[in-house]
């Protein structure tokens, strides 16, 4: 029987995730407080006004972005099935420092951080400290990816050169929001796993399983260039007691997620060393492109995991792929530039009058990926279908086109026994898909995983599969559940 499902989002970060839910049989809708053309005309649209009302006949509702101020916890304590969180697990994402603090007294390695409020306490904090550095940005300014910056020289020197380019393009009245984190040399590493408000979702043989992933963040194979929200990314799901990170990390995180009001995927990101993984940040949402690659991975209904997870339940049909998978995104102009309709409309209301004036509209003009035609190659199967994620495209005119000027096409994802199993499958699919000046990252086979996976072999983070099931047993905690949920009201 078909369900009425309500997805709520500032912007739409998995619409793959809705058209998925449409195909099992469901009603879908969603509501957007950032309007976008990505679907439309292919999923149901609700006023973001109306969302609350409209979420009362709804049998699930996912707030697949931030909880708005508690208003999915709200909406869960009138009775209704809701995946997302309350202000409390927003905080675990956008307030860094906070953040990091909670983790260090969960029990998990934390890099020191520091909260500061200007350039010039940046200046002073590095000049006196010396030592590299990370500068991330926080709170209202989090989503400007192009002002992080991690130090590569040996005292952070260019960091302090990057703070005169700041300065000089800083806007009055903007809140200089940032940390600055010690840089701790080793391997990014993430794993999330999804939480039903007692514990996380277990397979169909009743263990909790997690997301083991490797994120590729900047432009260019090799991990040249700017960084960016995502590439692609390596991802594969793990049985929670074969997996060393979950144990130093989420495993530890039972208590802080038993003390917010959260449903979904948690992911805590880190860098993993020798001496252990070190906590770098939350991620208590929907993630980007990973839901794509979850979306291949998981094998059984979404709807039932999803109303089971927010209801506090197990699903005991939840069936998935244990191969690895990766997933990217395939981007054209103006990505990663922001191309928008503002900025469009701010060129049409000055008429150019020069040549250089001309040139400069015409460029920008030319650089609005909207409405462009996605095409395919004649060999291009229903099977290839299966590993397209529309994540930036509508129906138009009877034709596949990009839905916004961004930049941002769409994900495809593939399976494989290996990463590069997995890879070699995306660049033949991706070879299908014929798009004016498209790009993605190819290094595919020398990916992060490969660059870390020897070390992590020999630290226990990639196991072999015959090691698996029987390494890790339940360890006494170092501090009593009492000790930690004291500590945690005082902090929270």
């Amino acid at each position: 029987m078909a369900k009425k499902c309500l997805i709520i989002s500032d912007e739409w970060l998995a619409p793959s995730l809705a058209l998925k839910l449409k195909l099992e049989g469901h009603d879908v809708a969603v509501a957007l407080k950032r309007p976008c053309n990505i679907l439309k005309g292919t999923i149901k649209r609700i006023p973001y006004a109306d969302r609350l009302e409209y979420a009362k006949d709804c049998d699930l509702i996912v707030y697949e972005d931030k909880s708005n101020n508690n208003e999915s916890s709200e909406l869960r304590k009138s009775g209704k099935s809701v995946i997302g969180g309350d202000k409390l697990s927003d905080n675990l994402e956008l307030k860094r420092a906070w953040a990091n603090k909670i983790a260090k007294l969960a029990g998990l390695k934390v890099p020191e951080m520091i909260e500061v409020d200007s350039f010039e306490m940046i200046r002073q904090i590095i000049e006196q400290r010396g030592g590299k550095w990370v500068l991330k940005q926080c709170g209202k300014i989090d989503e400007i990816k192009g002002l992080n910056f991690v130090a590569k020289m040996p005292n952070s020197e260019d960091i302090l050169d990057f703070l005169s380019i700041m300065e000089k393009n800083w806007i009055d009245g903007v809140k200089k929001d940032f940390v600055l984190q010690e840089k701790i040399e080793g391997y990014e590493m993430a794993v999330g796993s999804y939480w039903n408000g007692k514990e996380f979702m277990k397979d169909k043989d009743g263990d909790e399983v997690c997301e083991e992933n490797w994120e590729h963040k900047s432009l260019m194979s090799g991990n040249f260039g700017e960084s960016t929200g995502e590439m692609y990314t390596v991802l594969k799901y793990e049985k929670a007691l074969n997996s060393k990170l979950f144990k130093e990390t989420l495993d530890k995180c039972r208590d802080i997620l038993k003390h917010t009001d959260f449903r979904g995927d948690f992911d805590v990101n880190t860098i993993v060393t020798e001496k252990g993984a070190y906590f770098l940040e939350n991620t208590p949402r929907m993630g980007v492109p990973a839901t794509s690659g979850q979306l291949e991975i998981h094998k059984s209904s979404w709807y039932d995991f999803f109303k089971a997870m927010a209801d506090g339940k197990q699903d005991p049909n939840f069936n998935y792929d244990p191969d690895y998978c990766i997933v990217s995104w395939l981007y054209t102009k103006p990505f990663p530039f922001v191309n928008s309709h503002k900025m469009t409309q701010l060129y049409e209301s000055q008429k150019p009058t020069t040549m250089d004036e001309i040139c400069e509209t015409i460029s920008f003009k030319m650089s609005n990926s909207e409405d462009i035609v996605v095409n395919f190659t004649k060999d291009f199967t229903k099977e290839d279908w299966l590993h397209i994620h529309p994540d930036g495209l509508r129906f138009k005119d009877g034709k596949l086109k990009i839905a916004n000027p961004d930049g941002y096409i769409l994900t495809a994802s593939m399976m494989g026994k290996t990463p590069e199993e997995a890879g070699e499958k995306l660049e033949k699919l991706f070879d299908k898909i014929k798009v004016p000046k498209s790009f993605y990252r190819n290094d595919f086979g020398k990916s992060n995983y490969h660059k870390a996976k020897d070390d992590l072999i020999k630290w226990g983070y990639i196991l072999p599969e015959s090691e698996k099931l029987t390494v890790f047993k339940k360890e006494k905690r170092e501090r009593t559940r009492k000790q930690v949920r004291a500590k945690l009201k005082k902090l929270i």
